[in-house]
């Protein structure tokens, strides 16, 4: 019972798939004046007040618009807002840095392979002041026997993960707390991190990890099979109230194998910032639809699930994904992939494939591209994602962003595209119906409806549409020679029909175009079209994204009969609220309850009549119905 409640005050509005809120994305041209890192690769970005740091296997750089170069080994610091080079700061460790994370009174701590740095020995992990780049000396470590890979702070403990098995003399296998102030490796809280992916395969090793915004729960990643003696392989959920107990949150996703070459192929890990879910990107190799391999998938932090499922899976058909941050607005991935909506590609494009070179924002509720593409040099991928205030920064091994010229690092600012909140209306107040050949709306409330009022012609050939729903002020359209279509749309008046075709533009969407043609009812609820087939004895659905108008590559499904629903039997269906309409063959309108589930919702609950001959005396169908827009008197 601590375990639930834990998780369910962890777990804030956007729990289970999120509705469609709405948000702003960071701009696709970066901006100018950030330094040129000039080889090797960017691994990690941290800011440090009006600081940025940088950490990698670079030995050169430059300001931008000098021809100057500056020697800075794995270690370099600009001002955020210049970008101007810090001249006094150049620690330059022998070795690669793999970690750099703010720590207090303007300083940073910086984890990896070297050996010395600021002329100090530090073995693989140090704390340096920006002020000259000096070692702090009262942090001290000792010898740490093995890499550093991550690193995170909270509340007087540094947090290490890395593929070490000692620190300061004492035995902590791949993750430990140390003191932040002192760097002594703690004996409480001991967290025993066992065995490998695949047994016997590698080292085991805590690749990444992240914190939540409140500091309470801590999500790792790596080559690993038990955290605290309980099964979790290469991922893992600790809650730091409870001296690092393992949540009950646990995922047999990732206990699949992907290609031999891989014995581990988990590469980041990020919280979104309410902390009730988080996003793990991974590289692998091509495999079937729903397979963990070179993917970037959610999952809900709620509840007491033992074996989660993923929210939804983001496939790029055989490309790794090496970073991801989530924003309110997005989740933001790099890497060397070429494509998203990939699930049917084995390194080739798959239908419903878009491309997305080395940069993509993913829809929150769905995994779905946004519009936003401004594509980079691919090289071998994305070191680090960080989001500030004035953007989202990109460190990785190459040159060009959108075409412009920034090298290893970037900034994309903030105050790009914005994208409306959408979604099905609280209640069913006006309903519209197809009805020889015209659509006719009537009011509703309970088990009661107004008079029918003819809508305009100046729309669609309601004599060949299959589908119907009205989202965020469009009317979208399935048509049974396949089509797929919005307008505007107010109730009265229509504007012209555009196509929404945004899967089809590499490899043709065939499956859903098909799909079209055979539908008796169709909807949007939060991020995905449900729909029923002539035939089938399920509720299907794809995952949509309406500002790209991408429509997910698999097809999925949402339930079979329930809750007194069956699909076969199902004409015009929509959702209001907490509950599923449909019509029947005699003319009734019924209702259940619709209930969200992490991966879609489903019919739930006992149905009843809420119209039809022996109710409001309507007969609803059978036939194209939706919920739509309620029009004022005289409209």
């Amino acid at each position: 019972m601590a375990v639930l409640c834990c998780l369910l005050a962890w777990a804030g509005p956007e729990a289970f798939a999120t509705t469609d809120r709405g948000g702003t994305l960071v701009g696709e041209d970066p901006v100018a004046g950030t330094p040129h890192v000039l080889d090797g690769e960017v691994l990690s970005v941290a800011q440090v007040g009006g600081t940025i740091v940088l950490g990698g296997t670079f030995t050169r750089a430059r300001n931008d618009g000098s021809a100057t170069e500056l020697p800075r080994r794995g270690l370099l610091a600009f001002d955020a807002a210049t970008g101007q080079i810090d001249p006094l700061f150049h620690p330059d460790p022998d070795g690669p840095v793999n970690v750099v994370v703010a720590g207090p009174a303007g300083t940073v701590y910086v984890g990896g392979e070297f050996s010395r740095i600021g002329d100090q020995p530090r073995l693989r992990l140090a704390r340096v002041a920006l002020a000259g780049g000096t070692v702090v000396p009262r942090f001290d470590a000792g010898a740490v026997n093995g890499e550093v890979r991550d690193l995170r702070l909270r509340r007087g403990k540094l947090w290490v993960a890395g593929q070490f098995t000692r620190i300061g003399g004492r035995r902590h296998r791949a993750l430990a707390a140390l003191s932040a102030r002192t760097g002594a490796a703690r004996r409480s809280p001991e967290v025993k991190v066992r065995g490998q992916a695949r047994k016997g395969l590698g080292r085991t090793t805590v690749a990444q990890v992240d914190l939540n915004a409140n500091g309470r729960f801590l999500a790792l990643i790596g080559n690993f099979r038990s955290v605290q003696g309980e099964r979790r392989v290469q991922l893992a959920v600790l809650d730091l109230r409870r001296g690092a107990a393992v949540t009950s949150f646990r995922t047999r996703f990732y206990a699949a194998p992907c290609s031999d070459l891989y014995y581990s192929y988990v590469r980041d890990v990020a919280f979104a910032p309410s902390g009730s879910y988080l996003v793990v990107a991974t590289s692998g190799g091509p495999g079937l639809p729903g397979s963990p391999c070179d993917t970037v998938a959610r999952f809900e932090t709620r509840g007491t699930d033992r074996a989660a499922r993923p929210s939804w899976i983001a496939s790029t058909g055989g490309d790794t994904v090496q970073a991801v941050e989530v924003t309110p607005s997005a989740v933001y991935v790099g890497g060397h992939q070429r494509w998203f909506n990939n699930s049917f590609g084995v390194n080739s494009t798959g239908p419903g494939a878009v491309a997305r070179q080395g940069l993509a924002a993913l829809s929150p509720v769905n995994g779905l591209p946004f519009r936003w593409n401004p594509g980079r040099s691919r090289g071998v991928g994305v070191g680090d994602l960080l989001a500030t205030d004035r953007g989202l920064w990109i460190g990785s091994d190459t040159d060009r962003i959108n075409g412009q010229l920034r090298s290893r690092i970037a900034l994309l600012p903030a105050g790009g595209a914005s994208y409306p909140a959408v979604g099905p209306p609280r209640r069913p107040s006006t309903i519209y119906r197809v009805q020889g050949g015209d659509l006719v709306r009537r009011t509703h409330r309970g088990s009661r409806s107004g008079p029918a009022t003819t809508v305009p012609g100046g729309g669609p050939d309601w004599a060949g549409v299959a589908g119907a729903f009205v989202l965020g002020g469009q009317l979208y359209v399935a048509g049974r020679d396949g089509s797929f279509t919005r307008r505007a749309f107010d109730g009265t008046s229509y504007g012209p029909p555009e196509p929404v075709d945004g899967a089809d533009g590499l490899v043709p969407l065939l499956d859903w175009r098909a799909e079209l043609a055979a539908t008796t009812g169709m909807f949007y609820d939060r991020g995905r079209i449900y729909f029923t087939l002539a035939g089938s004895r399920r509720l299907h659905y794809r995952y949509f994204n309406p500002e790209s108008g991408i429509v997910g590559a698999v097809r999925l499904v949402a339930s079979r009969k329930a809750g007194g629903f069956a699909p076969r039997k199902a004409r015009g269906i929509f959702v209001a609220g907490k509950h599923l309409y449909w019509t029947t063959a005699s003319g009734r309108l019924r209702r259940t309850g619709w209930s969200q589930t992490a991966q879609a919702a489903r019919p739930d609950g006992e149905a009843t009549d809420v119209g039809g001959p022996l109710v409001d005396g309507v007969r609803w169908g059978p036939g194209v119905v939706f919920a739509g827009p309620t029009v004022r008197r005289g409209g």
